[in-house]
C-alpha cells in the first residue's frame, strides 16, 4: 500500500505547485498580467502602436467608402421596401476578407516554427482544440449579428442618434470585462474610458450617407439595432480576450515561448469565416444577391469604381480586425475599444473633408472630440508606461 500511496503523495504536490503561479497572475492588479502573459512585455510597445495604426487607417478608408457607397447608389430616391437593402452585405463585407489573413498566418506560424522548433500556435491538445472550435463559432455568431444590426440601425435612425446609442458600448465593454476577463481597474483606466465616451458622444453632429430621411426613420427599431450592437461589440471584444487568456497563453506557457502575433489571424480567420457564412446565408435569404446586380448597374461611378468600392470596404475591414483584437492581444479588450471609438472624431473630419453632405462641417464639437480623443488615449498610455516600470 505504501508503495502505491508514494507516487499519488508526490504528483498532488506538483499539479497544485504549478497551478499556482498561474492564478496568482491572474489575479494581479497589473495590467500586464491581467491581459495576459508577461512573455508578451518585449514586443508590446511595437506591437500597440501597429495595431492603432491599423485601427486608424481601417476603420478610416472602411467608412469613408462606405459613405461613398451610399452616396452613389442614390438611396434617397429608395421607397419604404428599400429601405434596410444591403444590410447583410455591409455585415459581409466586415468579414469577407478574411483570406487575404492567410498569408501572414502561415508566414508567422513557419517562422515560429522554424526559430523555436515548436509546435505553431494552432496546434493544441485534443481538448483545446474542441473548445476553441466551439469558441471561435460563438465569435463568428456575435460578430455577424454586430455587423447586420450595426448597418440596420444607421439606416433607421439618425447618424448622431445612433452614434450615442452605439457609444454605450464603452459601458458594456469594462462590465463583461470585469466579469469574464477579471480585470481590476484603476483611475486611469477608468479616466480613459469616460474621456473615451465623451468622445464618442461629441461625434453626434458627423454625416453619414445613408442617413434616412425623416419619412424612413423608425427610431424603435433603429435605436434598439443600435443599442444591441453596441452590445454585441463589447460581448465580442471580452470573448476574444478570453480566448487569448484561458486558452492561447496558456498553450504557449506549457512550451516556454513568447505568444505569437500569429494567434490574432488565428482568432480572426476561423471566426471570420464563421460570420462570413452566417452574412452569405442571410444575404441570400433577404434576396439581396439581386439588389448588388441593380446597385451596380446602378452605381454612380460606373461598375467598375462599384467592384473597386466593394473590395475597398472588405480589405479596410480586414486592416481595422486585425489592429482591434492586436490591441486585445497586446494589452486588453478595455484599450481596443477605447481606441475603436476615439478614431470616430478622425473620420468625422475626413467624411467632412471628402463628402459635401449638407449642414456638415467642422464645427466646434468635432474639435472637442479631437481633444478628448488624444487625452482618452494618452490617460491609458500613461498607465501602461507606469506599469512597465513598475515591472522593469
Amino acid at each position: 500500500m505504501a508503495q502505491n500511496n508514494q507516487p499519488i503523495f508526490h504528483t498532488k504536490p506538483q499539479e497544485q505547485f504549478v497551478q499556482i503561479p498561474i492564478n496568482i497572475e491572474r489575479d494581479s492588479t497589473t495590467l500586464m498580467n491581467q491581459t495576459g502573459n508577461s512573455n508578451r512585455k518585449p514586443n508590446h510597445w511595437p506591437t500597440i502602436i501597429i495595431s492603432i495604426i491599423f485601427v486608424i487607417v481601417g476603420q478610416s478608408i472602411a467608412k469613408l467608402l462606405e459613405n461613398f457607397y451610399y452616396d452613389q447608389i442614390n438611396r434617397s430616391e429608395y421607397d419604404e421596401s428599400r429601405q434596410n437593402d444591403g444590410v447583410w452585405t455591409q455585415a459581409l463585407l466586415q468579414t469577407v476578407g478574411f483570406p487575404l489573413l492567410l498569408l501572414p498566418f502561415i508566414i508567422f506560424i513557419t517562422k515560429n516554427k522554424r526559430s523555436r522548433h515548436q509546435q505553431p500556435p494552432i496546434t493544441s491538445d485534443q481538448i483545446h482544440y474542441k473548445s476553441l472550435a466551439v469558441i471561435y463559432i460563438c465569435i463568428g455568431i456575435i460578430m455577424a449579428i454586430q455587423g447586420r444590426l450595426a448597418a440596420m440601425g444607421k439606416l433607421e435612425i439618425p447618424f448622431g442618434v445612433f452614434t450615442l446609442i452605439y457609444t454605450t458600448q464603452l459601458f458594456f465593454t469594462p462590465i463583461f470585462a470585469a466579469f469574464i476577463n477579471k480585470i481590476k481597474f484603476n483611475r486611469w483606466v477608468v479616466l480613459s474610458v469616460i474621456l473615451a465616451i465623451i468622445t464618442g458622444a461629441l461625434t453626434l453632429s458627423s454625416s453619414f450617407g445613408g442617413e434616412p430621411d425623416e419619412a424612413e426613420e423608425n427610431y424603435a427599431r433603429g435605436a434598439w439595432a443600435a443599442l444591441f450592437a453596441a452590445l454585441c461589440f463589447s460581448l465580442l471584444l471580452c470573448n476574444i480576450q478570453n480566448v487569448f487568456d484561458s486558452y492561447i497563453f496558456k498553450r504557449t506557457e506549457l512550451t516556454t515561448r513568447k505568444p505569437s502575433f500569429a494567434s490574432v489571424f488565428e482568432v480572426l480567420i476561423f471566426s471570420s469565416l464563421v460570420a462570413t457564412i452566417i452574412s452569405i446565408v442571410g444575404l441570400l435569404i433577404a434576396g439581396e444577391q439581386d439588389d448588388l446586380k441593380r446597385e451596380m448597374n446602378e452605381f454612380s461611378k460606373g461598375k467598375g469604381s462599384y467592384r473597386m468600392v466593394m473590395v475597398g470596404q472588405a480589405v479596410s475591414w480586414q486592416i481595422y480586425w486585425v489592429g482591434i483584437v492586436g490591441l486585445v492581444f497586446s494589452v486588453s479588450s478595455v484599450l481596443s475599444n477605447v481606441i475603436s471609438v476615439i478614431t470616430w472624431p478622425i473620420v468625422s473630419v475626413l467624411v467632412v473633408i471628402f463628402f459635401n453632405f449638407m449642414d456638415d462641417d467642422i464645427d466646434v464639437l468635432k474639435g472637442v472630440a479631437l481633444i478628448t480623443a488624444v487625452l482618452s488615449a494618452v490617460a491609458y498610455f500613461f498607465r501602461l508606461h507606469k506599469e512597465n516600470r513598475m515591472a522593469n
